[in-house]
């Protein structure tokens, strides 16, 4: 490789690593999106009661065993 060779390498090199160290700061900075702010992580759910597969009516107290319950919720975009 020659001077010239080696002194372009040598800059897009730095300008690459200035690249994803920039991309790198902005995400660091972004604000973390809050999706439901009336229901924040570790607040407790209201009752709710639904009937089984069997018309027998069930509540989240039934549901859940001693290890708890995972329950999910899928909010769609058009709410």
């Amino acid at each position: 490789m020659t001077k010239s060779h080696q002194w372009c390498f040598v800059l897009r090199s730095k300008i690459l690593l200035a690249l994803i160290l920039g991309g790198t700061f902005q995400i660091a900075l972004a604000q973390e999106h809050v999706w439901a702010p009336n229901f924040s992580v570790g607040l407790s759910i209201p009752e709710i009661s639904a009937e089984d597969q069997n018309g027998i009516l069930r509540t989240f107290d039934d549901l859940k065993g001693e290890k708890g319950l995972l329950f999910m919720l899928s909010r769609s975009f058009d709410w």
